[in-house]
């Protein structure tokens, strides 16, 4: 692509941007929330904050089940409001017991990160759609991951995401997905965080193998991720109103989190361009 595409895309985008955007929405079935592996019901809105969406264990849990985590990986603290019973006597000299509430806390580990889990929690209301993969986007997904020995898996239907660790890609599967350019949409998403690792462009701190979820870092690399997508859409045909809107809502969202610098937009359009190209193999 010429740089006039890349700065068609860019400045489509920030007009989006600049005229308020729908919200984004997931494109696959099931659910953004953090939820309890055990339960499925969902995280209070505290610890919806501290984790990131997906199924979450105990240690406990893990060992019942006879899992086992990853070398490496590392749990998050999350937190709980609970009660103890006290007895006291109250202004009449009667014994009254009075409930006081404290807040406990306890380590949990995204199943992402477990090996050994059955599955569970597949939405109910979940129907195969007949999508067919798009054969330009499979191509350059191919080409791409071959070459640079990234593992493409579909274990989690309710997961996306790329592992810095173990360097590998995770999608739902194809028929999740509300259509198949969504699909490539997500897939190029991912492929583009797999560029920023050491052994590519090394866009990623030393020895970090996953920003905090929220933090400058995570959504820096998530606005290089969505306008690299956004850049390898355009190369395959694919550049309706509607994908612009939504990737123009998900990059607004990171912006946010950044105090709304839309100069970061010129900065993530840089890296993302130089990411498309080492995928696309037309720049070293």
């Amino acid at each position: 692509m010429n740089n006039k595409v890349y700065q068609e895309i860019t400045d489509k985008i920030i007009e989006q941007l600049k005229n308020g955007c729908v919200p984004w929405e997931q494109p696959w079935f099931g659910t953004r929330m953090a939820r309890s592996y055990n339960t499925n019901k969902a995280y209070s809105i505290l610890n919806q904050l501290i984790l990131e969406p997906g199924h979450f264990i105990t240690w406990h849990q893990l060992n019942m089940l006879k899992g086992h985590l990853r070398k490496g990986s590392k749990g998050k603290r999350v937190f709980f409001w609970s009660t103890f019973e006290k007895a006291e006597e109250n202004e009449k000299g009667e014994k009254v017991i009075k409930k006081i509430p404290f807040l406990k806390t306890y380590t949990v580990f995204n199943i992402c990160d477990c090996e050994g889990l059955p599955q569970r929690w597949v939405p109910q209301d979940f129907t195969a759609r007949n999508n067919k993969p798009i054969e330009s986007a499979e191509k350059i997904a191919k080409d791409y991951l071959d070459r640079e020995k990234i593992e493409l898996r579909h274990n989690n239907v309710n997961e996306a995401y790329y592992s810095v660790r173990y360097d590998y890609i995770n999608l739902p599967p194809l028929e999740r997905f509300n259509s198949p350019e969504n699909y490539a949409a997500v897939l190029f998403h991912e492929m583009v965080h797999a560029s920023g690792h050491k052994k590519r462009l090394n866009r990623f701190r030393e020895n970090d193998t996953s920003s905090p979820f929220g933090s400058p870092d995570y959504s820096r690399e998530e606005l290089v991720a969505e306008m690299g997508s956004s850049f390898l859409l355009k190369q395959v045909g694919i550049d309706n109103s509607r994908t612009l809107e939504q990737n123009a809502a998900y990059i607004q969202s990171w912006i946010s989190a950044l105090k709304n610098d839309y100069s970061l937009i010129a900065i993530a359009a840089s890296r993302a361009e130089r990411a498309v190209e080492y995928i696309l193999g037309t720049k070293e």
